[in-house]
């Protein structure tokens, strides 16, 4: 089997479609449908069933797709290191993150690290803790950003995250210097759409009555702003400039571990232990200014 082979495998899972994989690679939808049927013959297994409604990967197609891509991630960390031997700084970053710090952290994470390194290429994958996670077992980020990682891998913690209560910011508590549950109780409560926020404030016997369940952080802090109720959200869900809004600690103070993840420390790739390294000075910096 060839590394081109492996690369048309992985797409034509990742799109689920012959010709939409054909595209995205640049080649036609029979050389792709050929290497398929080779990479499978080869294997002596069938990847995908097809049919008239389209195609879907096999159980055991699912398992080759993750070694498919351990092969290509090994292959270009020994191009990586290969160049970085020869003083070449290349190659590819695949980074997973949760929202909150996709909006808040990484755009000046990821900007400075390419002023460094203006050759390497980043790619950026968004999503939940289960899906962070599920990209970190599967090798499809190299590191990811998570409140929630699994115990089979590596982490490196970076900040704690306090819960704050959100209040419009000409209301009558406003001048607390820290608010309990109980002060809000009574309240039109807006509530994060995420399960693991309402596992948190549970566990810490917080248990909110809600009017209303959002997704979007933003939207919870407009309608904040419009006196449609309160809420209680994660410190790093805060955009650097607030509407008008007043966000307070909450006492008892809650807060969670937001940690950088990788599947294996013993073989991430240097463009990886580089990032790592940046990251951890950034947030160190940031703690120390705090």
């Amino acid at each position: 089997m060839t590394h081109t082979q492996l690369h048309v495998f992985i797409t034509v899972a990742e799109t689920r479609n012959f010709t939409r994989a054909a595209e995205a690679l640049g080649f036609t939808q029979s050389a792709v449908s050929q290497m398929i049927r080779s990479l499978e013959d080869e294997l002596g297994i069938t990847l995908f069933n097809r049919s008239r409604s389209g195609i879907a990967i096999t159980s055991i197609g699912e398992r080759m797709l993750q070694h498919a891509r351990e092969i290509l991630r090994i292959a270009s960390c020994m191009k990586e290191e290969a160049d970085a031997y020869q003083g070449i700084e290349t190659g590819t970053l695949r980074i997973g993150s949760i929202h909150s710090v996709s909006n808040r952290i990484l755009p000046g994470l990821i900007g400075a690290f390419r002023k460094r390194y203006p050759q390497v290429e980043i790619v950026l994958f968004e999503g939940e803790h289960a899906e962070v996670n599920h990209w970190l077992a599967g090798s499809v980020v190299d590191v990811g950003f998570t409140i929630h990682p699994e115990k089979d891998v590596h982490v490196f913690p970076l900040v704690r995250d306090e819960m704050m209560v959100v209040i419009p910011d000409d209301h009558p508590l406003r001048t607390e210097t820290a608010l309990s549950f109980e002060q809000i109780a009574d309240k039109c409560f807006i509530m994060l759409k995420d399960d693991c926020m309402k596992k948190l404030l549970h566990d810490n016997g917080i248990v909110p009555v809600s009017t209303f369940e959002v997704r979007d952080a933003g939207t919870i802090l407009a309608m904040v702003q419009e006196w449609v109720g309160v809420t209680i959200l994660p410190e790093l869900y805060m955009p650097e400039r607030l509407p008008k809004v007043a966000p307070i600690p909450l006492r008892p103070a809650i807060s969670r571990e937001l940690v950088m993840a990788v599947r294996d420390l013993q073989t991430v790739s240097p463009m990886t232990a580089e990032f790592i390294l940046h990251a951890q000075s950034v947030f160190a910096a940031r703690s120390t200014a705090d």
